[in-house]
């Protein structure tokens, strides 16, 4: 169930021009070095959770609360 805020929709609405879809999150964060891996997190090499950009966290954190991805995986081993 869709549960992003009406802030992060907005957010996401002034980045990619849509509220709610998940494909403009997903191809910034692809463009980026990030993998989506097969359990719905997404990994990049050298990069944590406390170093990453906020536009890629708020994407991040988008997915996770609108379309229930799974965050950041712990590692990062992509």
């Amino acid at each position: 169930m869709p549960q992003a805020s009406d802030e992060l929709r907005a957010e996401m609405e002034r980045m990619f021009g849509d509220p709610v879809s998940d494909e403009g999150p997903m191809q910034f964060l692809r463009e980026r070095g990030w993998t989506l891996n097969r359990d719905w997190t997404w990994s990049k090499l050298g990069q944590t959770l406390q170093s990453m950009p906020q536009d890629e966290y708020l994407c991040v954190l988008f997915l996770v609360h609108e379309w229930d991805f799974g965050g950041v995986k712990e590692g990062n081993n992509a």
